[in-house]
C-alpha cells in the first residue's frame, strides 16, 4: 500500500474518511474512561468532515485499513497522535500500539478475515500517514478544536494514570516564604508540577508558546483545582512592553532545557529580562545540556542520521559550539552572581532516539547547571 503524504485528501470528490464499521469504535467499548472515549470520537468526527480518501481501489484499501484502526483503537491512541504531531521533540519514540489493536479486534464477533499481519503493516501506514498530513499543514496543527481535543485528551489521561512523561524536582527547593516561581518552556513538565505543586507555596507561574501545551495544561490545572497555579503563553525573550510590567515580579525563574532553543543574542536578551524580572533576593535556576548540537553533529554522518527517528531530526535547533561555555559566561555578563555552577560530560547508549527499537546510539553530550542571583 502507498505510505506517501497523499494518502488523505481534502478533494470534494474524496473518499468519506469514516465508514460504519470505523465509527462503530468496537476497542473504546472496552475502555473505562469515557472522557477519552468521547473526544476520539469528536476528534475523528471532526477530521471526517475535512478529509477523506481517493475515490480509487487504492483509496478505498486505505480507507478500510482506516476504520480497522478507528473500530479497534483504544483512547491513548490520542495520546500517541498528540505526541507526534506536537510534543516529538520531547517524546521521540511513538509506537502504535498494536498489541492493543489486536486484543480488541480478537473480542469482535463481527472481524473481518483479515491477514493480521497485512492489516498490521496498513493499520500502521495510515496511522502515521495521517500523522506526517495533519502536522505538514497549520490549517490542522493549529486547528482550534483539533487542539482542544487533544490537548484534553493528554490531560485527562495524566490525570487518571498519574504517568506523567516528565517530572520535574523544582517544587522540592522551594520553600513556602519564597516569592512567586515561573517556570520557563514548561513543555510536558508542566502537569507533573501542576500535579507536586502544594497549596502552601507561593504562587507559580508556567509559560508556554504552544496552544496544545497552553491548553492542556489550563485543563489540567482545572481537574486538580490548583487555584495558585497560572498558565501563560509567553515567548521568550518576551517583547519590551510585557518586560516592563514585570519588575522584580518573581522570587525564582527557573530554566530547564530551553535556552540551546535560543541563539545566543536571544539567549543574552533572555537573561538581561531574568535580572530585572527577579526580586533582589531572588534566584535564577538553569538546567541545560548541549545534547542536541551534538546530535545534530553526528548526524552529518548519513549511517547515524538514518538511524534516528523519523521527524526527530527536524525539531532541533542548530546553535553554536561550547554552548555550556558560553551559558556560564553570559550569565555572569548579565550581571548574575553564580551561587552555584556544575558542568559535567555524559555518555551513554540508548535506543531513545532511535527508529529501531534496540538499536542503541551513542551519545556524548555536557550537562550545565547554574544558580544566580542579580547583582544589586
Amino acid at each position: 500500500m502507498n505510505t506517501s503524504a497523499g494518502i488523505f485528501i481534502e478533494d470534494p470528490n474524496r473518499l468519506p474518511l469514516l465508514t460504519e464499521r470505523g465509527r462503530a469504535f468496537k476497542g473504546l467499548d472496552r475502555s473505562n474512561a469515557p472522557d477519552l472515549n468521547e473526544r476520539v470520537r469528536d476528534f475523528f468526527e471532526t477530521l471526517n468532515g475535512r478529509l477523506g480518501f481517493r475515490d480509487s481501489p487504492e483509496g478505498q484499501v486505505q480507507q478500510e485499513a482506516f476504520n480497522e484502526l478507528l473500530r479497534y483503537s483504544y483512547p491513548e491512541i490520542m495520546i500517541d497522535l498528540a505526541d507526534l504531531l506536537y510534543v516529538q521533540h520531547e517524546r521521540p519514540m511513538v509506537f502504535l500500539n498494536l498489541d492493543h489493536l489486536h486484543l480488541n479486534r480478537e473480542a469482535d464477533a463481527a472481524k473481518l478475515e483479515l491477514d493480521p499481519l497485512l492489516l498490521n503493516t496498513r493499520m500502521e501506514a495510515v496511522f502515521y500517514a495521517l500523522a506526517n498530513t495533519l502536522r505538514a499543514d497549520n490549517r490542522f496543527l493549529n486547528d482550534p478544536t483539533l487542539v482542544k481535543l487533544l490537548a484534553e485528551s493528554y490531560s485527562f489521561y495524566l490525570w487518571l494514570t498519574k504517568n506523567f512523561p516528565w517530572e520535574d524536582p523544582l517544587p522540592q527547593g522551594v520553600g513556602p516564604k519564597d516569592g512567586p516561581v515561573l517556570d520557563v518552556a514548561t513543555g510536558l513538565t508542566g502537569f507533573s508540577l501542576i500535579h507536586d505543586w502544594p497549596e502552601s507555596h507561593p504562587p507559580l507561574t508556567l509559560s508556554d508558546t504552544m496552544p496544545f501545551i497552553v491548553e492542556g495544561l489550563n485543563h489540567f490545572r482545572q481537574l486538580m483545582g490548583k487555584q495558585q497555579v497560572t498558565i501563560q503563553s509567553w515567548s521568550f525573550p518576551l517583547e519590551k512592553d510585557m518586560q516592563g510590567k514585570m519588575k522584580k515580579t518573581f522570587g525564582r525563574i527557573h530554566v530547564s532545557k530551553f535556552l540551546h532553543h535560543l541563539q545566543r543574542e536571544q539567549r543574552r536578551a533572555f537573561l538581561a529580562w531574568a535580572q530585572t524580572a527577579l526580586k533582589p533576593d531572588g534566584q535564577l535556576i538553569i538546567i541545560d545540556t548541549d545534547l542536541e548540537y551534538r546530535i545534530l553533529k553526528d548526524a552529518e554522518d548519513p549511517l547515524y542520521r538514518e538511524k534516528l527517528m523519523p521527524g526527530y531530526l527536524e525539531t532541533l535547533v542548530p546553535i553554536e559550539d561550547k554552548f555550556c561555555h558560553h551559558m556560564i559566561e553570559d550569565v555572569r555578563a548579565a550581571n548574575f552572581a553564580v551561587e552555584h555552577f556544575d558542568a559535567n560530560e555524559y555518555y551513554d547508549e540508548t535506543d531513545a532516539y532511535s527508529h529501531f527499537p534496540g538499536q542503541n546510539l551513542p551519545l556524548k553530550f555536557m550537562g550545565i547547571e547554574i544558580v544566580a542571583q542579580p547583582k544589586t
